[in-house]
């Protein structure tokens, strides 16, 4: 068994180790491909859409049923508060007429045997006027509790086209929700690229500023120990604590700038505050080529904005397509079957089947002027497909440029860099042999952190301008293996 103290010790290592294991844990770098699949799961914008997508599934699904027949239950309950009664003096002229018609039959038939010898004429005249002299009663129907219920099928045989453009109509919703759901992600996906670079560049810049801090504190430090030794005016310290200032002042600037990008990525990310976000610390320049022809032949493809167009099309064509059926006759078969039938005044049949044709003769033009109407619409959705497609070109084309010029503008910034470099460490060198000005070294590193800024800005516009021109032609994902690839640990 271990002592006492070694296992305290070990007890000790132990609870080290596994904060060490926690904290590792905890900073664990996010790339930002698992930044945009945080951002496609979490992103309340594409939930949004989403939803919208599920509902365009059941309204497809709904569609359908319009091919189905229609089955009804359909029941009631009636009372009464008197019985009805049939007014017999609005037809008593009539029930007379047909009790003469019967009587005056009868007696051609039995009036022999019954010792009755009427002529035919006579015996009918004579029963009406006899009939005639008497009151009309109503006819009371003693039911005060009328119950009801039948079982109704209506089944469309033919309405003009209507339920097949309303299907194609519901499926062209759906398919426009869904290339609507993919704009969207592609526009989170743009600006999770833009704003997780913005970080990585004001670190970049951040690290640069410090360097530039240090070296003003150090260059300080140098020029009191000049002073000190009567080497240099005292005047020329109040320069260099006016650049250490200037340089702390850019710094926690670039701080404060730094907190609202990640306070924005984590927005898009809709991360909250109490989980750990930590980025790349650097993205490397890759020189890369683009073919200006095959990027627009996929914008054309991919382009959710012409792929929206291309629905909007179907849908106007099938909204014509609606209109127009209301030009020709609705036919459908139908069928009910009755219950409680015994109990109701007048007994329906038990079943009831049959096929009805309808057709609209005159509704005052309000068809034919709404069919007019959906062709002026077809026409308006051809403008824009060619409006659009004009416009898909020109974005392709002005981010295509813009990321040549940022392309050049870096590579133009790689000599100076280089040259700004080289100035500021002859001038800290000839400073401290004493044969250099205490103002060319701060001048010097000024330069130098200036154009090394500026490189790292158009290193950024670079990146920023592909991931543009990839979201333009309906591709912003595939600027992802191109960052992760150039990632420094």
């Amino acid at each position: 068994m271990f002592s006492k103290k070694t296992t305290q010790i070990l007890r000790i290592s132990l609870i080290t180790l596994l904060c060490s294991y926690y904290t590792y844990g905890q900073e664990k770098v996010t790339s930002i491909s698992e930044a945009l699949e945080i951002s496609y799961n979490n992103n309340e914008k594409i939930k949004r859409y989403e939803e919208r997508v599920q509902q365009k599934i059941f309204e497809d699904k709904a569609a359908k049923g319009n091919f189905l027949p229609s089955v009804n239950l359909i029941g009631g309950y009636t009372y009464l508060s008197e019985n009805m009664e049939i007014n017999t003096s609005q037809v008593k002229n009539s029930i007379d007429d047909l009790a003469g018609k019967y009587g005056t039959a009868f007696i051609s038939t039995y009036g022999e045997a019954l010792g009755i010898a009427l002529p035919a004429e006579s015996a009918y005249s004579t029963i009406v006027s006899s009939l005639s002299q008497l009151p009309s009663y109503n006819l009371v129907v003693d039911n005060q509790n009328i119950q009801t219920a039948a079982i109704t099928a209506t089944q469309p045989i033919f309405t003009g086209g209507k339920i097949i453009a309303a299907k194609r109509y519901a499926k062209a919703e759906l398919v426009s929700s869904e290339i609507e759901l993919k704009q969207v992600k592609n526009e989170i996906a743009n600006e999770l690229i833009d704003r997780y670079l913005t970080v990585v560049l004001l670190k970049q810049v951040i690290k640069t500023r410090q360097q530039a801090y240090e070296g003003m504190l150090k260059h300080q430090e140098q020029t009191e120990r000049a002073i000190e030794l009567e080497i240099l005016a005292k005047h020329v310290l109040l320069r260099a604590k006016v650049a250490v200032a200037n340089a702390e002042k850019d710094l926690n600037n670039d701080k404060n700038k730094l907190e609202l990008a990640e306070m924005a990525l984590r927005t898009t990310m809709n991360l909250p505050d109490s989980t750990v976000l930590k980025t790349i610390d650097s993205i490397g320049y890759q020189n890369l080529y683009f073919d200006f022809s095959k990027l627009l032949e996929t914008a054309n493809t991919n382009q959710p904005a012409l792929e929206l167009i291309n629905q909007k099309e179907v849908m106007a064509k099938q909204s014509h397509a609606l209109e127009k059926s209301k030009f020709m006759p609705n036919i459908a078969a139908f069928g009910t079957y009755n219950m409680f039938r015994e109990d109701l005044p007048i007994i329906p049949s038990k079943f009831i089947v049959g096929v009805q044709a309808q057709i609209n003769i005159f509704n005052g033009f309000k068809d034919i002027n709404k069919l007019k109407a959906s062709k002026h619409l077809q026409e308006e959705v051809k403008n824009a497909k060619q409006y659009a497609t004009q416009q898909i070109k020109l974005l392709v084309e002005s981010n295509y440029r813009n990321t040549l010029n940022q392309q050049k503008l870096y590579n133009s910034q790689l000599t100076t860099v280089d040259l700004a470099e080289e100035n500021f460490r002859i001038n800290r060198r000839r400073f401290e042999e004493g044969i250099g000005k205490s103002i060319d070294v701060i001048d010097a590193s000024l330069l130098y952190e200036k154009s090394k800024i500026e490189q790292l800005v158009a290193l950024d516009g670079y990146y920023k301008a592909i991931a543009n021109l990839y979201t333009a032609i309906g591709e912003p994902e595939k600027i992802i293996p191109i960052l992760s690839n150039q990632y420094l640990p």
